[in-house]
């Protein structure tokens, strides 16, 4: 019977912590920013909760699409300084708010962002402007972990990958802010949340791009770094000499040459 009750001690703390945990990564911002340029929106009922997505349309004709993970912090609009530039350089942009982000309702967490990613991504499908369109998917910081797995999930269906200013696992960059006790605890509670630095070993033939500043202060340069070393060929690294998220404003000549090569080497 005390076995039975240190058990269930142990899991209830191991759930509880692991809530915690998901905190400890998602800063989600209700407020919504001042948007300049037109776009449509949407929202996509998942379970109780409801998913907002925005679409941006350049006014020629889209190089190709692309569906935009943003990172842990704000929502939508604190990341359109990325997206403008995106649709500037003649890319439609389908950014997704997950759960608690925005417009969005609910609370994220690693489950069911894996879950929401999947639906929101058939939902972009439905849309008439998408289809023959050829599709990168795109990570910004914490979103970099969120499009490595889904791509290496639709290898079928991505044409190219981006991952700007990201680290390397959900465990490496918390061991980053953590005392160092407390790091074996975090590799065992954080150990299957879709490390990038394992799932990209796993994706094949996708053209690569890695974007990372050299003053990037959020995320360090070396946890792109690890992540590069992972991914299989063909694959670039954009070294930005600028900080965390800031080369497609600052470098835009320089990052979109890149970019726009992404589409035509297949």
């Amino acid at each position: 019977m005390k076995t039975l009750k240190i058990t269930l001690i142990f899991l209830a703390f191991i759930q509880f912590t692991n809530a915690q945990l998901d905190e400890k990564f998602y800063f989600p911002k209700k407020e919504w920013k001042e948007v300049k340029i037109s776009y449509s929106e949407n929202f996509i009922s998942v379970e109780k909760d409801s998913i907002h997505t925005a679409f941006f349309q350049p006014k020629t004709s889209p190089k190709a699409t692309v569906l935009f993970f943003h990172g842990a912090g704000g929502n939508i609009s604190t990341y359109m300084y990325m997206i403008e530039a995106l649709v500037k350089n003649e890319y439609q942009v389908y950014a997704v708010d997950f759960r608690g982000y925005g417009k969005s309702s609910g609370k994220p967490t690693h489950l069911n962002i894996v879950k929401d990613v999947e639906i929101v991504f058939n939902k972009m499908k439905e849309n008439k402007a998408t289809k023959n369109t050829k599709l990168i998917v795109y990570g910004a910081s914490l979103g970099c972990q969120i499009a490595t797995q889904f791509t290496k999930l639709h290898q079928n269906e991505v044409d190219a990958l981006i991952l700007d200013g990201g680290f390397a696992s959900f465990a490496d960059v918390a061991k980053l802010y953590a005392p160092k006790e407390a790091h074996t605890f975090i590799e065992n509670a954080l150990v299957n949340i879709y490390p990038s630095k394992e799932e990209i070993k796993e994706i094949k033939n996708i053209p690569k791009l890695f974007i990372h500043g050299k003053k990037d202060k959020s995320i360090p340069f070396n946890q792109s770094e690890i992540v590069f070393k992972n991914a299989l060929e063909p694959k670039e690294f954009f070294i930005s000499e600028n900080g965390h998220l800031e080369a497609l404003t600052l470098e835009t000549k320089k990052v979109f040459k890149q970019i726009n090569a992404l589409i035509t080497v297949q």
